[in-house]
């Protein structure tokens, strides 16, 4: 089931939020932390994951709530951004993060790796970003990266609480 990620409460078919799981191979907790706090009434455990489910009972994976992007009000998921920008051609990587803003509470900045020889600006990203995502999903910003910039994990992926801190310091070196 989906949650609202505040109150617990079961959120309708199509809301966002939470991911919530049950089942017989479901873990019975976490170490020294009591049952009754890792999973609710109901038996569902929070995984801290945010998505939804369809109509046909599918459910969509959007990322870890931790990094999904508070902007102006609205939760976007760099996921759906990401998917969107990486179909653009010269792309090679695309992070989208969230950068603190005093207004907007988060800044949406797309961090992109080209790929050899494409020659694209800012511009260009957004300009293709807004073909296919609501105006508040397209990145406010598009920094450029050299691929041994990004931070990886032993798994290969994108490190985003460096990348987020490293967009960060460029927006604010920018001014």
């Amino acid at each position: 089931k989906i949650v609202d990620p505040l109150s617990g409460e079961t959120m309708p078919l199509g809301g966002r939020g939470e991911i919530a799981v049950k089942g017989p191979t479901l873990m019975l907790g976490y170490i020294g932390i009591p049952l009754d706090q890792s999973v609710d009434a109901e038996g569902f455990l929070r995984c801290g994951d945010g998505g939804y489910m369809d109509e046909l009972g599918r459910l969509y994976w959007e990322g870890r709530l931790n990094d999904i992007i508070k902007t102006g009000g609205a939760n976007v998921s760099p996921i759906e951004i990401d998917e969107t920008i990486r179909l653009c051609p010269g792309v090679k990587v695309s992070q989208t993060v969230g950068v603190p803003d005093d207004l907007l509470g988060e800044l949406v900045v797309g961090c992109i790796v080209l790929q050899d020889g494409a020659k694209l600006d800012e511009e260009a990203i957004k300009a293709f970003a807004k073909q296919k995502l609501a105006s508040y999903k397209v990145p406010r910003r598009v920094l450029f990266f050299a691929e041994d910039e990004l931070k990886t994990t032993g798994s290969a992926k994108i490190k985003t609480a460096d990348l987020r801190k490293l967009a960060a310091e460029r927006l604010a070196a920018e001014g």
